[in-house]
């Protein structure tokens, strides 16, 4: 593959860093129990100079700030994560700056059915192309392997991930910001990492792609989901990926299985599939029934439910649109209208949010105007 230079221009350019700063703060616009940001705020109303600001900090040598970790509780997988968070200014913003530049490069080499912490490439894109094999291909669709990175982000040695972007990109100053970005390791938490993470996979997707045993193969961040009409293959390129990843630091869980999707019905990103119907997953209903009763609850004592209940529940009961819901609908709603109520609170709270953010602005800038110096922190 030719490599690709002259990106530090881009990198370090008004319009760049200009866009990087916005997406950051598209998303940073509250923090917990939905307080105004101030350093977004802050960035905001001193977009100009931040720009600058940040350019210097590239040139002068990027020094990552220490992450803020905290141990939080993943429902779906059901075991605690460590999530690391890098400060919002600077570290943030020349996150983004630098995947803008690296994601036309990374997503050039990329499997089409490459999965998770991609735009357009969601749980969605997987469970599309999963119902079509399983649906239209039945001879290439007979067996399932079903397989899992154990550890994958505490496994990825910066190294790896170094030398991979390496045969990527040519310019060194944007391989010296990476080393710097990646120096404590590939940590959940940071925008750069899934990226990373994704990119040191590639010539993996290339050896199931490429296999005799693969028919249909997709990957969603560390799940990799590989069907093939030959057992034997399977459990051979089970081998060959096994051993891909020991050289390269990884480890392969050990509950990995091959099985025929005639008895079992495979199972990814939340659901299963058989021939020409799809399932949600049994805790995921489990988890939509709870969160209802627990709406119910909340109703019957007279209160009204917190806007992360609601858009959680709405969230989850969404999932139910792209399976075979007919009878638990039924079953969960029995007549209530409680999406349509639900939809209502978040609207409810939406507005407030958004009046809240607008007079939070208008007071900083008339405290401003009376010659109180604000900074980030205020």
């Amino acid at each position: 593959m030719k490599r690709v230079k002259n990106l530090y221009e881009k990198l370090v350019s008004y319009a760049n860093i200009r866009i990087a700063i916005q997406e950051v703060n598209k998303t940073h616009r509250w923090r917990r129990n939905h307080k105004p940001n101030p350093c977004t705020a802050w960035v905001e109303e001193t977009i100009e100079e931040r720009i600058k600001e940040l350019r210097e900090i590239i040139e002068n040598g990027f020094v990552p700030k220490e992450p803020r970790v905290s141990k939080r509780w993943d429902a779906s997988a059901r075991k605690y994560r460590i999530i690391k968070e890098p400060a919002q200014y600077p570290d943030q913003y020349i996150h983004h700056a630098l995947i803008q530049i690296l994601q036309p490069v990374m997503m050039k080499g990329m499997d089409y059915y490459c999965c998770g912490s991609i735009r357009d490439r969601g749980t969605a894109h997987a469970r599309k192309a999963i119902q079509k094999w399983m649906k239209n291909d039945i001879k290439g669709t007979k067996y399932c392997l079903c397989a899992d990175i154990r550890h994958f982000y505490d496994s990825i040695n910066p190294e790896i991930v170094t030398d991979r972007m390496k045969q990527l990109i040519k310019d060194h100053r944007v391989l010296d910001l990476i080393e710097r970005i990646n120096k404590s390791g590939i940590s959940i938490g940071a925008y750069t990492s899934q990226w990373f993470a994704n990119t040191i996979l590639q010539p993996l997707d290339r050896i199931i792609r490429e296999s005799e045993g693969c028919r249909h193969y997709v990957r969603y961040m560390d799940n990799l989901t590989v069907f093939g009409s030959n057992k034997r293959k399977l459990r051979y390129l089970r081998e060959n990926i096994e051993k891909w990843l020991n050289e390269h630091g990884l480890e392969l869980k050990g509950d990995w299985q091959i099985f025929p999707c005639k008895k079992r019905l495979p199972q990814a990103v939340g659901f299963r599939y058989g021939r020409g119907y799809t399932l949600i997953r049994k805790y995921n209903l489990f988890r939509i029934k709870r969160a209802v009763n627990e709406y119910r609850r909340t109703k019957a004592k007279g209160k009204d439910v917190t806007f992360e209940f609601a858009t959680g529940l709405l969230s989850r009961l969404g999932q139910l649109i792209h399976c075979n819901n007919k009878d638990i609908y039924k079953r969960l709603f029995n007549g209530e209208r409680i999406i349509n109520e639900l939809k209502k609170s978040v609207r409810g709270y939406a507005f407030e949010f958004r009046l809240t953010w607008e007079q939070y602005k208008d007071i900083r800038r008339f405290r401003q105007g009376g010659g109180i110096e604000l900074d980030r922190n205020t």
